[in-house]
């Protein structure tokens, strides 16, 4: 049975703006071209994935065992990003996250399995897709337990897709 370990073969973009990605089912590669790479800048300790469903438990009175249904589905999301310093500048680069992601701002994250970061996005790749607001990032430091990061808390805004398809169309 053929495995693929989990390591160098993801690639994590924030495609930015409400309509940043028009359908999620299948977004073009302008659209995933315009995003923020964020392979490199994510700590692996990140967390984007579906969650549990709401459900509503209610049986009959003929039936001996409880009855459960899934009734509106759940993701959740947060990233833990390294923050990006010029040692020349001594300034925050661009690339740096609180450049980019501000309280409020809408987006939407794709990830690729299966092929290396450095892989361009093509027609026909699977990806995931989820549209989130971010919450206000939280940055720490000064603690001596690794490099400066943020960790930005994202509230999903009602979309996911776990089987999307990227398309070279217009």
């Amino acid at each position: 049975m053929p495995r693929l370990v989990d390591q160098g073969v993801t690639k994590l973009v924030w495609v930015p703006g409400e309509d940043g990605i028009d359908d999620p089912d299948a977004p073009l590669l302008s659209e995933l071209m315009l995003g923020v790479d964020l392979t490199c800048q994510m700590v692996s300790t990140y967390e984007v994935r579906p969650d549990a469903s709401d459900t509503t438990n209610e049986r009959a009175v003929c039936e001996t065992a409880n009855v459960v249904t899934p009734t509106v589905q759940n993701y959740i999301g947060r990233f833990e990003l390294f923050r990006q310093w010029d040692t020349q500048t001594q300034q925050w680069e661009g690339e740096d996250v609180l450049e980019y992601l501000e309280f409020g701002d809408v987006g939407w994250f794709v990830r690729r399995l299966g092929l290396p970061h450095a892989t361009p996005f093509a027609d026909g790749q699977k990806l995931e897709v989820y549209k989130f607001m971010v919450d206000t990032p939280q940055t720490q430091g000064g603690t001596g337990s690794g490099y400066l990061k943020a960790t930005v808390p994202l509230l999903q805004q009602g979309i996911f897709r776990l089987k999307a398809t990227a398309s070279g169309g217009s």
